[in-house]
């Protein structure tokens, strides 16, 4: 019997990092201001749109988290802020790119 973490996707459907895999290494990691209603993309060689790629982003607390996206494609990552007009006209956020 093997002991340790596993971690799923969302749906619980699929195994990310089970307990026979190495840990996370870590790809990529800035800082980006993005404009409200936009987005930046960020080269990231290698990158894909699997689960072998994982995004965080560094949101602070009570600061409109739900206005925060990210996409992952062939050797990019967007991140985008959507919001409404009261809020600033941008926002800087870091980011961090692990592949496992």
């Amino acid at each position: 019997m093997a002991y340790g973490l596993e971690v799923f996707n969302a749906a619980g459907t699929k195994k990310i990092v089970g307990n026979t895999d190495r840990l996370l290494r870590l790809v990529a990691h800035g800082t980006v201001t993005v404009n409200r209603n936009s987005y930046v993309d960020i080269a990231i060689s290698g990158m894909e749109n699997d689960d072998s790629w994982t995004v965080g982003l560094n949101i602070a607390l009570f600061s409109f988290f739900q206005n925060w996206y990210y996409t992952k494609s062939t050797n990019n990552l967007r991140i985008g802020y959507s919001t409404s007009a009261s809020t600033p006209a941008s926002r800087s956020i870091s980011y961090y790119v692990f592949r496992s």
